[in-house]
């Protein structure tokens, strides 16, 4: 079938009256960015396309919430871009449900992210306050040549450093140059000016220094591999499996919050 073919009839079986669904197949097909295809059968179309059609048929009856399972799986950089700018223009008139394992995907999308470990939610909250309340990983990468014992003797003493590595693969021989991790304790992100002054002023190169942050993954992984107390995330951030439904529904989905 075509595009505009199969959309009607998705209409019908999803209890759009049939007045009624002329407008809606044409407000699906528009707000999928299909109307060029509106005529090519759907098996010729990309997968890229196919997602498009997939989506129209999830909001041709105008439902309060759409539940999307790994829609950008299979697809080229630019086919994820406007699929993903596609669920982003949904949110709003409905509540979007993204079910990914593809975590940046999530933190360029979702407005709330809720993590799942072998069946408990973990943690519900915002994907930047997520990262800002699990930070172990927040703090510096540097490239370096020169005395790596000195450059550990330069950084570990310094305040607001919670731990300097050198991979014991990377350990230099004289003359090159060297990868180094800096972690940093919380509410330290700026001592980035101290640690180069200490690089620079004990004699060693300095190629490159760059900021390193938290991801999803990060919190994920800390989350999924290790069980934390109720007070590492704060009681709001926290849900058992009792308490997702309760949780769903004070959100009021019909206002259409993305998710």
């Amino acid at each position: 079938m075509t595009v505009e073919g199969v959309s009607p009839l998705v209409a019908q079986i999803k209890g759009v009256a049939a007045g009624d669904r002329p407008r809606r197949v044409d407000l699906a097909i528009n707000r999928c960015n299909l109307l060029e295809k509106r005529r090519v059968l759907i098996r010729k179309l990309s997968k890229g396309f196919r997602q498009r059609v997939g989506i129209a048929q999830a909001i041709v009856h105008d439902p309060p919430a759409i539940i999307l399972d790994e829609p950008t799986v299979g697809l080229d950089p630019r086919q994820i871009i406007d699929v993903r700018n596609l669920i982003k223009s949904l949110a709003g008139e409905h509540t979007i449900i993204l079910s990914t394992h593809i975590l940046p995907e999530v933190s360029m999308t979702c407005s709330r992210v809720a993590i799942i470990n072998r069946g408990q939610v973990v943690a519900i909250n915002t994907p930047d306050q997520l990262m800002a309340q699990l930070n172990s990983s927040a703090g510096y990468e540097l490239e370096v040549e020169g005395n790596a014992e000195l450059l550990w003797q330069q950084l570990h003493t310094l305040p607001g450093v919670r731990a300097v590595k050198i991979a014991e693969a990377d350990l230099p021989a004289s003359g090159d140059r060297y990868k180094v991790s800096v972690s940093l304790e919380s509410g330290s992100e700026r001592v980035g000016r101290e640690i180069a002054a200490r690089v620079v002023g004990a004699g060693l190169g300095l190629y490159e220094m760059k900021r390193s942050r938290v991801s999803l993954e990060d919190v994920f992984l800390e989350l999924t591999t290790e069980d934390l107390a109720p007070e590492d995330l704060g009681a709001e951030d926290l849900g058992a499996e009792a308490k997702l439904p309760e949780a769903i529904e004070s959100e009021k989905i019909s206002e259409g919050e993305e998710g």
